[in-house]
């Protein structure tokens, strides 16, 4: 059941989350924001989510970074990497670290429900 899957989203933006929080909510999923990787990874209990949502462009840690690192500390878990760059070979990244989607921004409801979906039967 939908509601019971918790999707994470980072994203350094101070506006941005509270929108897509409200989208993910849309869909029937519960959603946790964090303004930074190191916030997320700082959990204990990151099998509490069921995808995490980031922004590619952060200060510390960039979303590339994070992806490679829930890669080896919660392999399971998908992640769908989101940017408002254009930037040559970001995609290639994005997908070399491990996640399941890549969103440029901006980006449609319907873009968003179907990473969704694929983040979530990817992880079964």
């Amino acid at each position: 059941m939908p509601s019971t899957q918790i999707i994470g989203i980072v994203d350094d933006d101070e506006d941005l989350p509270a929108a897509l929080s409200s989208l993910v909510r849309s869909l029937g999923y519960g959603a946790e924001c964090f303004s930074s990787a190191s916030a997320l990874l700082a959990r204990k209990d990151l099998d509490t989510f069921s995808c995490v949502i980031s922004d590619i462009h952060m200060p510390v840690m960039d979303g590339i970074a994070l992806a490679q690192k829930l890669g080896e500390i919660a392999a399971d878990l998908p992640v769908i990497l989101m940017t408002g760059r254009n930037e040559e070979g970001l995609e290639r990244k994005a997908y070399a670290a491990g996640a399941i989607c890549f969103m440029p921004k901006p980006f449609s409801f319907d873009d968003l429900s179907r990473s969704l979906d694929k983040a979530l039967a990817a992880k079964g």
